[in-house]
């Protein structure tokens, strides 16, 4: 009787993980169900249910899932690893670390476990430690694109483009088909001012993903850095048609249309972009500009700088402007205070 209820809690694991492949978590979590209440000890019956709960967003249940896993077997590699990738969603990156690392303890050949915690050390900043984990990854796979692509964005985060480039090549190779490689290899030629090049992987970034909203934005950035002012605006249209609520292509939109010498749909970008950021201090500093160079409005450019200064009080750029501002209104005594913080900032 024993060994028919451990076949047949096999066969519903099984069940429940291939609708779990399906992406029917909620039928996948029926089935897991299932299995522990004919084995409530079955500690790979609550690891995928803990994976279940994660895929449905509910993290709380999920760590309990994974912790039970765990508390029947604390040797359980694949329940660490998912107990701190669940950590790292709810941005508590110490424990998924230490998870990482006792899942690495246990299975030091666990690719997918210095995937993560190269994750982890890369959304900290700590990219030297997230190379030194994707280089693990890829001697132990070598075909793994994923960690090609995520060594190149550390390079990259570390403005080591050509080393960038180097791993997106590699994660190009082995997928031709990932926008997201050839979005970021763009991005690294661009910072390396090769905008031909980066145009290029951009277009092919597109081509694959015709609705990859950052691609459009970065095409339409390089563009702007080339001063082809309309293909950029086209470009942040479409990033904006696709996904209407990020503040910086608004922003960015202004700038190329303050470049066009059109003002007040430059400035209605920058209130957009307000709207969206209330803390960006470049859309203040970029409004305030054109209420000053375009249109003469100084004591609207004035509150702007003043609100950018509030936000980001070491910005040289601004106080020179504002010092200009208060020159064309008269105000001396204001002008030389915003000059003497400029030259203090500035070093100039």
């Amino acid at each position: 009787m024993v060994e028919n209820n451990e076949e047949r809690v096999r066969e519903i694991i099984e069940q429940g993980i291939a609708l779990l492949n399906q992406g029917d978590n909620e039928e996948a979590i029926t089935a897991f169900d299932q299995a522990i209440s004919i084995d409530p000890n079955n500690a790979v019956a609550y690891r995928n249910r803990g994976r279940a709960y994660g895929l449905l967003g509910e993290y709380d249940s999920a760590l309990e899932n994974f912790d039970r896993a765990i508390t029947i077997d604390p040797n359980y590699a694949e329940a660490h690893n998912g107990r701190g990738f669940t950590y790292v969603v709810l941005n508590e990156y110490a424990r998924a670390i230490a998870d990482f690392d006792r899942a690495i303890s246990i299975a030091p050949d666990y690719a997918v476990a210095y995937s993560n915690r190269g994750n982890a050390h890369s959304d900290l900043g700590e990219f030297v430690k997230a190379i030194a984990d994707y280089d693990r990854v890829i001697s132990i796979n070598p075909n793994d694109a994923d960690a090609y692509y995520n060594r190149g964005r550390a390079y990259g985060l570390m403005d080591e483009y050509d080393r960038a480039v180097a791993n997106f090549d590699r994660a190009i190779a082995i997928d031709p088909n990932d926008a997201e490689a050839y979005n970021s290899r763009g991005f690294a030629y661009a910072e390396m001012g090769e905008h031909d090049r980066a145009i290029t992987d951009f277009d092919r970034a597109i081509a694959i993903n015709p609705n990859y909203a950052v691609a459009y934005y970065n095409r339409g950035h390089t563009y702007a850095e080339m001063d082809e002012y309309a293909k950029a605006i086209a470009d942040f249209d479409r990033s904006i048609r696709i996904a209407p609520n990020y503040a910086t292509t608004y922003h960015d939109r202004g700038l190329a249309y303050s470049e066009m010498d059109e003002s007040d749909k430059a400035i209605a970008d920058f209130d957009r972009a307000i709207d969206l950021d209330p803390n960006d201090a470049e859309a203040y500093h970029s409004r305030g500009y054109a209420y000053f160079a375009a249109l003469g409005e100084y004591a609207k450019a004035i509150a702007d700088f003043d609100r950018a200064i509030a936000i980001d009080p070491n910005d040289a750029e601004t106080y020179y402007n504002r010092a200009s501002a208060h020159a064309a209104l008269g105000n001396t005594s204001q002008a030389q205070a915003d000059m003497q913080k400029y030259r203090e900032i500035s070093g100039k």
